[in-house]
């Protein structure tokens, strides 16, 4: 959940003043004087230059997503006669990336430039849209948004970053740069933008934007909501290149787990969630309450996928897809009844409370080969202070339900550095983790976005400094610190050994010493338990997911290395030995890696030979 700025609250309450319309009309009419019959929608790159790596970039690791949101915003236009072109900046820049040879031949800014460049000739947009959907690509979507306004054409703009920060963010872009701002979802609200600008709706119909004028910015109105009919929009396949995008990146947590042809699109069911978790920015943008498509047309967005764009694969973009029991239930086997040779994941993750037998018997026979779960914290305490709407006995069950059908690989979201969490506390989670013995846990480390309960809560205890949107970068993924962490180029100054050396139980850790322990817990709940893994179908699962880590995301990962090795001993041993004389040279060239190595007393000595197994019984509480 996020909650408004502070400084913006009165004005979301309050109607606007006459003195108010009037300036945003004169604002408006200013910037976009003659009637608009184009309208370029742009999606920037994820990152930013000096976040982006050549090598990662290269290998296919970064995520590819099909623009979905200005896609549905395409189709609403076009329903009003609009022209509209859309511009996948991301995709442009990957591809231009691959198609180099040398990472002197790879230049950032001007890849995503003239693709820009070339559209903005060819179709000669009276309007620019340009939405940012992360934090983490807030320095890009501004030089877009400033490279399009510098072309004298009108800039508008939206998206969940614009929405979680609206003033700052138009502030630090330029009031002069930006138009308009949308905040939350504009499927009703843009439209009615371009009805104002061709003068057929008044002023006063606007809802749902924040404007710069003369007399500072003004929000007009809280923009309404599509009701569960009007979800029923498609986006406009034709515009979004969802055959190419597949070759040049990946999407979801659970790629690898299909054939590298594959081709992978997004759908989105439903919108909202009915959690209320306080460093969750999910209800800011799309309000309370989960709002549902008919089924009907989400399994005919499904057929279209498949039969016109070749699509193999699907993840959910719902934020909370099981929510409503019978309608999944129903979903999911009217998708197994239309036989669409579709399979599914939900890396976006679902409510444990949500994962009962017939839920998940249904969703593994319409095709689902992977879900996350979000978990966060085995501790009581922890749970309620963030509002997560479970308690340890919710994962327990939801974890019985999940051992039940193997095929479908079961991942869970766990989070540490909550304000004041103990070692102790910590230690609960490491717990729960084991006793519900999934298949993988994406642990990372707290990073409060600006407008959540939990950033303004640790702001007014001193905790952190507002730093705002735009200044806030994110902490995980292939741009992130976690693959950092990985790669071994960001640890703390401490080894292992000494980090968790006398730790008592009431300790709250550190930031330096959060990154051992997330060290430690990676290691212990998702690779040492690989030593007593003898399922096939979990071990398939393994190799697909520890072949992706070493081979994509993150090569000098020495626990993926060594873990593949192990696998495949006993039924590929050139494989085995190829990962091994991999490892052997990432050891002899980093004391990081030797370090980690020696602490868990893993051999590769012994590896080599065929006996690899290592007890591990460390206890991070001694």
């Amino acid at each position: 959940m996020i909650i408004t700025l502070k400084s913006e609250e009165p004005s979301s309450r309050m109607s606007p003043t006459e003195a108010e319309l009037a300036a945003v009309e004169e604002a408006l009419r200013s910037a976009v004087p003659a009637r608009v019959s184009r309208v370029l929608l742009i999606n920037p790159p994820d990152g930013t230059k000096d976040l982006f790596q050549y090598d990662t970039a290269k290998r296919g690791r970064y995520t590819n997503y099909p623009p979905y949101g200005i896609g549905l915003l395409a189709t609403r236009l076009r329903e009003k006669n609009i022209k509209v072109e859309i511009s996948n900046l991301n995709h442009e820049l990957l591809t231009a990336c691959r198609r180099t040879s040398a990472a002197n031949q790879f230049d950032f800014a001007a890849s995503w430039q003239t693709a820009l460049d070339q559209v903005l000739a060819e179709f000669k947009p009276d309007v620019v849209g340009v939405t940012c959907m992360f934090t983490m690509g807030h320095g890009s979507f501004r030089e877009v948004c400033r490279h399009v306004k510098d072309q004298c054409i009108p800039v508008i703009v939206g998206g969940v970053h614009i929405s979680n920060d609206t003033r700052r963010i138009i502030d630090d872009i330029g009031t002069s740069v930006i138009t308009a701002a949308f905040t939350g979802e504009a499927d009703l609200s843009l439209p009615a933008f371009f009805d104002f600008l061709n003068d057929e709706i008044p002023v006063y119909g606007l809802t749902g934007i924040v404007v710069p004028t003369a007399i500072g910015q003004v929000r007009l109105g809280d923009q309404g909501k599509p009701d569960n009919e009007e979800l029923a929009t498609m986006p406009a396949m034709d515009l979004m290149k969802l055959d190419a995008l597949s070759s040049e990146g990946v999407i979801g947590a659970f790629y690898c787990f299909k054939p590298t042809e594959t081709k992978f699109a997004t759908v989105l069911s439903n919108r909202g969630c009915r959690g209320k978790c306080t460093f969750c920015s999910v209800r800011n943008f799309n309000g309370h309450g989960v709002r549902h498509r008919p089924v009907n047309t989400v399994i005919d967005e499904l057929e279209r996928l498949h039969g016109d764009h070749g699509i193999g694969h699907i993840m959910w973009l719902d934020d909370d897809l099981f929510k409503d029991h019978r309608r999944s239930v129903e979903l999911f086997s009217e998708l197994a009844r239309r036989d669409i040779d579709l399979t599914w994941d939900a890396t976006n993750g679902v409510l444990a409370a949500s994962c009962t037998d017939e839920v998940i018997s249904a969703a593994a026979e319409s095709g689902c080969i992977a879900i996350n779960i979000g978990v966060e914290s085995g501790n009581p305490q922890i749970l309620r202070l963030v509002s997560k709407p479970a308690t340890v006995d919710t994962y327990h069950k939801a974890a019985d339900v999940l051992r039940r059908f193997p095929k479908i690989h079961t991942s869970i979201f766990l989070m540490i550095g909550f304000p004041d969490e103990t070692v102790s506390q910590i230690q609960d989670t490491i717990s729960l983790a084991t006793e519900m013995d999934m298949d993988w846990y994406r642990i990372s480390q707290l990073h409060p976005l600006p407008n959540t309960p939990i950033y303004d809560s640790m702001l007014a205890q001193g905790l952190i400094q507002d730093v705002g949107s735009t200044s806030v970068r994110f902490n995980g993924g292939a741009y992130g610190k976690q693959t950092q962490i990985e790669s071994g180029t960001l640890t703390s100054q401490q080894g292992l050994e000494e980090a968790f050396q006398g730790l008592t139980s009431d300790v709250i850790p550190s930031p330096e010493l959060l990154t051992d322990i997330w060290f430690y817990m990676n290691y212990r709940l998702n690779f040492a338990r690989i030593f007593d893994e003898t399922r096939p179908e979990k071990i398939a699962q393994l190799k697909a997911h520890l072949e992706t880590l070493a081979d994509l995301i993150s090569p000098e990962n020495g626990f993926a290395l060594y873990f593949l090795a192990w696998l495949y001993l006993n039924d590929d041993k050139e494989r085995a030995f190829h990962c091994i004389q991999r490892l052997e040279k990432r050891l002899s060239s980093s004391d990081y890696w030797q370090d980690k190595f020696d602490v868990f007393g893993l051999s590769v000595e012994d590896l080599a030979k065929g006996a690899g197994r290592v007890n591990f019984t460390r206890q991070l509480i001694i």
